[in-house]
Parts: C-alpha cells; structure tokens; sequence
C-alpha cells in the first residue's frame, strides 16, 4: 500500500508588522500628544506659581495694588486672573488661568483649571 502523499502548507506572515506598526503608530501618536500637553500644564502652573509669589512680594514691601499687578503680569500667562487680598498684615494672592487644546480635533475637550497662591506677611512698617 502507498502512504498518501502530503502537501505541506506554509502560512506566511507578511504583512503583520505593517498591521502591528498601523495599530501602534495612532496610540504612539496619542501618548506623545497627551505627553506634550501634560508639559505645557506643568509650565503654565508653574507661570501661575511665580506671578502669585512675585505679587504677594511686591505687595508686602509695600508695592502699590496697581504696581504689583504689572510685575504679575510679566510672570503670568497672558488671560490669568490676579487676585490680591490683605487683611491684617497678611497678603494673599491668586492667579487662575484655564487650558485649553486650541487644535481642531480636541477642541471639545475640556479646558484644565490651574490655580496657585501665595501668602506671605506684610513688611514691617507697611502694614
């Protein structure tokens, strides 16, 4: 008797590394993007955080209102709210700023709140 006679099939695996790479390359996208973004907010609290120290500063040497708030401005981004308040020898100020993704695709995303403050006393003298 004759042993049947087998034909031996090769699979192939063309191709998978071009769907593996389309598959990874939107989410690599992704990551980088929110990577960026997460970036920018660090450097735009970290903005907020200098202006708040600076015009609490100025204010407790003395510093008018008026004054204080042009120094603030230069350490700020461009559309923070500067708030100062002094009661009893004591200063308080906080700079609000929101972010938001200006690009077209993530336009419907939320904007990100930043908020800092800074307190320090009055100088003697300047209460």
């Amino acid at each position: 008797m004759s042993r049947p006679h087998r034909v031996a099939v090769r699979r192939t695996e063309r191709g998978t590394v071009t769907a593996e790479l389309a598959m990874l390359f939107p989410v690599l996208m992704a990551t980088i993007v929110a990577g960026v973004w997460a970036v920018g907010l660090v450097i735009t609290n970290i903005r907020c955080i200098d202006a708040a120290r600076d015009v609490a500063r100025a204010v407790a040497r003395g510093e008018t209102e008026e004054t204080a708030q042009t120094i603030g401005r230069r350490a700020a981004p461009k559309d923070a709210s500067i708030d100062i308040l002094t009661t009893d020898g004591e200063v308080r100020v906080t700079v609000e700023a929101t972010r938001s993704l200006d690009w077209p695709l993530f336009a419907a995303l939320p904007a990100v709140p930043l908020k800092a403050q800074a307190t320090l006393q009055s100088e003697p003298g300047e209460q």
